[in-house]
């Protein structure tokens, strides 16, 4: 190779790699998220994501739109994972919406509903006895703890 070509080949070679372990990485993090084996895009994912729980949008504007919420959300989900590997991260139903979009829509009060009159010595609860606590008490082994519900069908009911 000669030594006006060398500069050319070196450039090209640096651009290729970092197009390369750019796209490496955002795969990556999609990859672990997810938990595929195989090497699979974030479009591919998203089109996995919309399929699995029948998503369709208006616009092309917010399809878009709603990819890069569900890139966003796919990468948070990894930095979760990874303060707290016991956990499991992952893709729900809600993955396209923003957490603010998520609060506004399923948490917060109702608005239709009147407000709750609470007594005015509610904030005085009884002092109880403690002389017979346990040390440790575990609700799972009374049967009082299930597992997570999808509540956003509670919500909708009402």
């Amino acid at each position: 190779m000669s030594l006006t070509k060398f500069p050319l080949f070196f450039l090209f070679s640096i651009t290729l790699t970092t197009s390369s372990f750019s796209y490496q990485n955002d795969d990556v993090l999609i990859r672990q998220v997810v938990q595929q084996d195989h090497i699979l895009n974030a479009d591919h994912h998203f089109n996995l994501f919309k399929e699995h729980f029948s998503k369709a949008y208006v616009s092309k504007e917010e399809h878009d739109y709603r990819l890069g919420v569900f890139k966003a959300n796919m990468r948070r989900a990894l930095r979760h994972q990874k303060l707290d590997p016991s956990a499991v991260h992952g893709v729900t139903q809600f993955s396209d919406f923003t957490p603010a979009e998520f609060r506004r829509r399923f948490l917060g009060l109702n608005g239709g509903r009147r407000s709750l009159r609470v007594p005015e010595d509610a904030n005085q609860a009884p002092i109880l006895p403690t002389d017979d606590v346990p040390e440790e008490f575990d609700w799972r082994e009374h049967g009082a703890v299930t597992n997570v519900k999808n509540q956003v069908i509670v919500l909708i009911e009402r």
